[in-house]
């Protein structure tokens, strides 16, 4: 069942929609400015609905401030882009420089997370379509470029985001989501207690810019390892300079077992063990960054919350962060019969 009330007016005075999908166990709110997921209430091992997505109350946070991208859908390329520039087919572009001399998110005020995009819903197979258009050169890419991106429940109970991009030529896409998780409830305060295992042997090096290398890490015996399941706290203070460079965690996690052709396979498992919330998400990206929330602070959040450090954890799928730079990656052009293809389940269970 999907439901659509209003929730504001956007800044260029279109009307902004939230749209509820709920199957009868979760509850899943989007809106159309920005992609953004606003909210997932999952029951916990008492059957207590909580929603456990960090956010605002209304479209004012989302639209003039919203630092910190809670639950945007990040486009045309997510992470960072070391000295704001890459090269497409002997052509330099240029990116906004807007976190020192790189760029980060592609613009913190201009791009499609805060935008508005045109929805539809499509009742029968239980799922919200939005899309949204740039032109050639906008934002410092090529092509007359098309987004899509569609929120659905599937039949067998999972919350689904796939992210597909058109372009009339060769053009870089790198498309995530943003949502932060504290699966105690949004406002529960630290997730340090948490606990994550990730399906990743490696990590992407970063360096003192907090910009990707080309090198990757392994995980084994550091505070990057867990293929085992430990606390999200238990190695973030760790003496190591991966972790000093981020303030905690802050890297892409190389997920096992990536396949070009779009294979979801399993990334991450977190369980609140108070609650008994566990989460489960599966990819088809290369990699997932891990996020700990090291520079959240918000306070009159959604319920007047106030967010502080490690209040809660993303983990955005997404091929390495300076791909384009970085030709041992795995790449993510697209252009005419090429299109850019992600796709992300979250499934809720308790313990």
């Amino acid at each position: 069942m999907i439901t659509v009330t209003p929730f504001g007016t956007a800044p260029d005075g279109s009307e902004v929609s939230c749209f509820t999908l709920d199957d009868g166990h979760i509850a899943v709110r989007v809106m159309n400015f920005g992609a953004t997921v606003l909210g997932i209430d999952a029951p916990d091992a008492a059957g207590t609905m909580a929603d456990v997505v960090l956010g605002y109350d209304t479209l004012d946070g989302y639209a003039a401030l919203n630092p910190s991208c809670y639950g945007a859908t990040i486009a045309p390329s997510a992470n960072r882009i070391g000295g704001a520039k890459l090269t497409i087919d002997g052509t330099e572009w240029k990116l906004l420089a807007n976190e020192g001399e790189n760029n980060l998110h592609t613009d913190l005020e201009h791009a499609l997370h805060k935008r508005v995009w045109s929805a539809e819903v499509d009742e029968a197979a239980n799922t919200v379509r939005m899309s949204a258009t740039l032109a050639h050169g906008e934002l410092g890419l090529p092509g007359e470029r098309t987004f899509t991106a569609e929120f659905s429940l599937t039949p067998a109970g999972a919350f689904r985001i796939a992210y597909t991009c058109t372009s009339d030529r060769r053009t870089f896409v790198n498309m995530t989501n943003h949502t932060y998780f504290n699966l105690a409830g949004h406002d529960a305060g630290s997730v340090r207690d948490q606990v994550v295992s990730i399906n990743a042997s490696q990590i992407v090096e970063l360096g003192h810019d907090s910009v990707s290398t080309g090198k990757l890490l392994d995980v084994e015996g550091t505070p990057f390892d867990f293929r085992s399941a430990k606390a999200l706290g238990a190695d973030i203070d760790a003496d190591d300079e991966q972790i000093r460079i981020a303030h905690g965690y802050d890297h892409c996690f190389c997920i096992d077992n990536f396949w070009p052709c779009g294979h979801l396979r399993h990334a991450l498992h977190a369980v609140d063990p108070v609650s008994g919330r566990a989460l489960d998400i599966a990819i088809t990206a290369p990699g997932a960054h891990l996020y700990t929330g090291n520079f959240v602070g918000d306070t009159h959040a959604k319920a007047d919350a106030t967010y502080e450090v490690n209040g809660g954890f993303a983990f955005e799928p997404e091929y390495y962060p300076n791909t384009p730079n970085i030709p041992s990656f795995p790449q993510c052009y697209c252009g005419p019969g090429f299109p850019f293809e992600s796709v992300i389940e979250y499934r809720f269970s308790t313990i």
